[in-house]
């Protein structure tokens, strides 16, 4: 072997070592450059949208006539992305938000507002806090009225023995519909809450007072209730510190010198209707009770102009005020036409009848509340035994709730709460007079019913007063039913004054009055029969119109018609 070729193989031998030893540089080297040692350009990490809303929490008051603007603070949207966001409620009933993100109060309570991105990316919440001054009334319409634990054998735990003695003579039995409300079903309604303010035992009802407005759907949730009506709404009562009124009756020397009347400043309310033919025969209301449903009597009592009044008792349906002398004179006039007794200075249409003063009506405001009032006034005075009642109050278009106004249809006779009521109580032989209304239009609840006598009114020269409610009912009655004085009335202020006044709330008690004195003279009237007898007195009976009815009644007329009509029994 030559030594050229031996060293060709050293050389070999030699390179094929290095690369052996540099295998050990390189791999790591190539590791590196692959994996590490060469470093792409880094694509930065995009950080995620966030979305908030400001403010996060709001607080608004029920009552409040503002709303409160939100809005949306929206971080790392990229280029191209929309910021567009949809508004929602999680609780509407609470509290909603237009499309624009203002939230509007609706009721107590909490809820959350949200807003949705559009793309679906990000939702934000805002906390509502709505706080109500409100307080609601409820009409609780039952199903029926449960199991009493009284019963019509025994009456007189229900009834006043005089309620018991007008259904005896008028041959109305006592009946299921004069049992009160099951006390399990008023228990069940206590215990959800609230204020029970008014029951009707006719109309299987009960209203009730609260703080809370969704406790109306609780209420709905008995198994014994049919609907729940909003009946009111308005500013909570501030508790009353005045002691609860406690009633004291009155009884008056409400008798009248024989004779001849000398009316002072009422000659022409009782002369428009002839009413001094009934009075110059004894007949001046003794031993009739009326009950007066009105707005209230302020200062009734402790008016020396009233002081020979015979009140029985007096009481406030108004729950805010349990006074029924503390507020409004409307009440104190439309008496005055019946009761005052002062010979020489004025003389009323019924001095001699006994009173009862049944406050019904809120001066605050003008909600349903006060049809229930009215009926749960006519029950109490059907209990105590009352013969006749006047009511000068109507309601019609007037309503602070648009849904609850009434429309002509709604003048059907049998449709309106009060209506209702005044039927019922008709039909336990109660005899009802009520103002027509004042509107010029159609005669509103409870003038309505066929079962109460409605009243127009007419001036001094015995002409139609343009605001006298007119028309035929929608099942084709005519009312008014009869036409006094109501244009420029005497009234007694309460002052003790004589004012003249003007409205059919004057016409109705005049006219009241009258009918207790013709009942005193004719007792064997039904209350129909008395109610058909000063229809056929009046000087349009043979022909009815509008706006007359059947006109002026003549209480000279109508002695004859009852005398013919009671001569027989």
């Amino acid at each position: 072997m030559s030594s050229s070729f031996f060293k060709k193989d050293i050389t070999i031998f030699k390179y094929i070592m290095k690369l052996t030893v540099y295998r050990f540089y390189l791999i790591p080297i190539l590791f590196c450059f692959l994996f590490s040692g060469c470093k792409k350009t880094e694509i930065p990490e995009i950080p995620p949208i966030t979305i908030s809303i400001v403010p996060g929490e709001v607080k608004l008051a029920n009552d409040s006539f503002f709303g409160a603007q939100l809005e949306v603070k929206i971080e790392n949207l990229q280029p191209g992305e929309s910021a567009s966001v949809v508004w929602s409620s999680e609780n509407p009933r609470i509290a909603w938000v237009t499309e624009k993100g203002v939230v509007w109060p609706d009721a107590a309570g909490e809820t959350y507002i949200l807003a949705t991105m559009a793309n679906g990316k990000g939702v934000a919440r805002c906390k509502v806090t709505v706080t109500d001054g409100n307080d609601y009334k409820f009409r609780l319409v039952l199903k029926d009225k449960g199991q009493s634990n009284l019963s019509i054998i025994n009456p007189e735990s229900f009834l006043s023995p005089k309620a018991i003695e007008r259904r005896r003579k008028r041959n109305i039995p006592i009946d299921a519909s004069d049992l009160p409300i099951s006390p399990e079903y008023i228990k069940a309604i206590q215990q959800i809450g609230g204020t029970i303010v008014a029951k009707s035992k006719w109309l299987n009802t009960v209203s009730v007072n609260c703080t809370n407005e969704f406790l109306a759907d609780q209420y709905k949730a008995l198994p014994f209730v049919k609907d729940v009506v909003l009946v009111w709404e308005g500013k909570r009562k501030v508790v009353n510190t005045t002691p609860k009124y406690s009633d004291v009756p009155q009884i008056g020397n409400n008798g009248t010198p024989d004779g001849a009347l000398d009316y002072g400043s009422a000659f022409d309310n009782i002369n428009t209707n002839n009413g001094q033919a009934l009075h110059n025969k004894g007949f001046r209301g003794a031993g009739i009770d009326i009950a007066v449903i009105d707005a209230g009597f302020i200062n009734f009592k402790t008016n020396p102009a009233f002081k020979n009044v015979n009140i029985k008792g007096a009481k406030s349906f108004v729950y805010e005020n349990d006074n029924p002398y503390s507020v409004d004179s409307h009440g104190t006039w439309v008496t005055s036409c019946m009761a005052t007794n002062l010979p020489g200075t004025y003389v009323g249409t019924a001095p001699e009848a006994n009173y009862w003063l049944l406050r019904t009506e809120d001066e605050s405001s003008e909600y349903p509340i006060e049809e229930d009032y009215w009926v749960n006034a006519i029950e109490y005075a059907d209990s105590v035994g009352v013969d006749i009642v006047n009511s000068s109050l109507y309601y019609t278009t007037g309503y602070n709730f648009p849904s609850s106004r009434y429309k002509f249809e709604d003048m059907d006779g049998k449709t309106a709460l009060a209506t209702r009521g005044a039927n019922v109580a008709a039909s336990k032989g109660i005899f009802i007079v009520n103002c027509a209304g004042n509107e010029g239009s159609w005669v509103g609840t409870p003038a309505d019913s066929p079962n109460v006598l409605a009243i127009g009114s007419v001036s001094r020269n015995l002409n139609i007063h343009i605001f006298t409610a007119s028309g035929i009912t929608v099942d084709g009655r005519i009312k008014p039913d009869v036409v006094a004085m109501g244009g420029g009335a005497s009234v007694v202020n309460e002052s003790g004054n004589s004012e003249a006044r003007s409205g059919t709330s004057y016409a109705s008690p005049i006219m009241c009055g009258l009918a207790a004195c013709l009942w005193q003279a004719y007792p064997k009237l039904t209350n129909m029969e008395l109610m058909q007898v000063i229809r056929q007195s009046a000087d349009r009976a043979i022909k009815p119109e509008i706006p007359y009815g059947y006109g002026i009644a003549n209480m000279q007329k109508a002695m004859e018609l009852s005398k013919a009509i009671t001569a027989s029994r």
